[in-house]
């Protein structure tokens, strides 16, 4: 960066690490490849959705409106008022915007880890501290130590339920004990749809310093149409419609995503799919010798092959060869042990448990 640049940009934006985008870019260069890594879905758009964004591209010359109608069905969805919802470009632009709001240089927020990278790249980025908190052994959350991590500095307790990547839910009575804190709560439940984790929409209404970060992007299947929404106290949500980019929804989103809620059956199909695939590759893979992998609510499997004695990452390119697209979770903090298998088609499933069990086998034995 320049002298005179650098004289003006703000502390921790030169040293910001971008998000890595560069496993969708490869996969986008090579679309043969089964993208088992990026928490997708595997089920396209139905045809009613397809329809809605044809026609609202039929006149894409034109600038969307705010998606009022979108918010209103979102609060029907979620059973709290509209005022209670805020668009966003996917819930990351939501959630910049509420960080931006809550932390500021020398700022501490807590985070329940590994989770969501997301959290702590965008605490460094406005000057904050991200303090990491382990899970237990057996990926719970550790409620006493995430007590124990508050200071009068922090500003965000960040939460993901179920929980990127380990697929686990949190229990209602352990968010209650940290929103009882009054520290502003931030839970990000963008998985919701693929399995039968609780929502915590409705503890909003009691819990103004509690808000929910969701998304249209996984079980909806609608990830290309960038539509989340945060759930929170009237007030805060408020500020951030202020705060936020105008015109960040299209109208190929507001329409999209319009379809996609008025079909409750696809997203019944689309979820009893998805938690049954992510329950039949965690089962086929915890029978591998030198596997342990976990239950998830996820639409992502998380699995330890430290004990198989094989590399995380000749594992990884092994499969990519084979055109099998799987996560090394070492930007995760969890750096040479586990991977994570995204739940694909009953096609690419069979095809990545076939190879992953023999890539394991013990020598000899291939």
């Amino acid at each position: 960066m320049s002298q005179t640049v650098d004289r003006f940009v703000k502390r921790g934006f030169r040293s910001a690490a971008p998000y890595n985008a560069e496993h969708h870019d490869f996969a986008w260069q090579h679309r043969q490849l089964a993208r088992m890594m990026s928490n997708e879905c595997p089920i396209p758009p139905s045809e009613g959705v397809r329809a809605a964004v044809r026609d609202a591209f039929d006149i894409g010359h034109l600038y969307p409106y705010s998606g009022k109608d979108l918010v209103a069905a979102l609060a029907r969805y979620n059973s709290v008022p509209p005022e209670s919802i805020v668009l966003g470009n996917g819930s990351t632009e939501v959630l910049d915007v509420l960080v931006r709001l809550l932390v500021g240089p020398g700022d501490e927020t807590i985070i329940a880890s590994p989770t969501y990278a997301f959290f702590e790249s965008q605490t460094r980025i406005n000057g904050g501290v991200p303090k990491a908190v382990p899970l237990t052994s057996s990926w719970d959350l550790d409620v006493e130590a995430m007590l124990g991590a508050i200071t009068d500095k922090t500003t965000i307790i960040f939460l993901c339920s179920p929980n990127n990547p380990t697929g686990k839910g949190w229990r209602r009575d352990q968010l209650v004990r940290l929103l009882d804190t009054g520290i502003p709560t931030v839970v990000d439940q963008a998985y919701l749809e693929c399995g039968y984790a609780e929502s915590f929409a409705p503890l909003v209404a009691d819990h103004p310093n509690l808000v929910i970060a969701r998304t249209m992007s996984k079980g909806f299947g609608l990830a290309a149409l960038r539509v989340g929404y945060l759930i929170g106290d009237p007030e805060l949500i408020d500020i951030v419609q202020r705060v936020r980019i105008p015109f960040s929804i299209s109208l190929m989103g507001i329409w999209g995503c319009l379809q996609a809620l008025a079909e409750p059956e696809e997203l019944k199909r689309r979820r009893e799919f998805i938690s049954s695939e992510a329950d039949r590759l965690h089962a086929a893979m915890q029978k591998m010798d030198g596997v342990e992998s976990y239950p998830s609510d996820g639409n992502f499997v998380l699995a330890d092959i430290s004990a198989s004695g094989r590399s995380v990452s000749a594992v990884v390119d092994t499969l990519l060869a084979e055109d099998i697209l799987i996560r090394a979770m070492g930007a995760h903090g969890l750096k040479g042990s586990h991977v994570r298998v995204t739940v694909g088609t009953i096609e690419q499933n069979d095809r990545f448990l076939k190879l992953f069990e023999e890539l394991l086998l013990p020598v000899g034995q291939v």
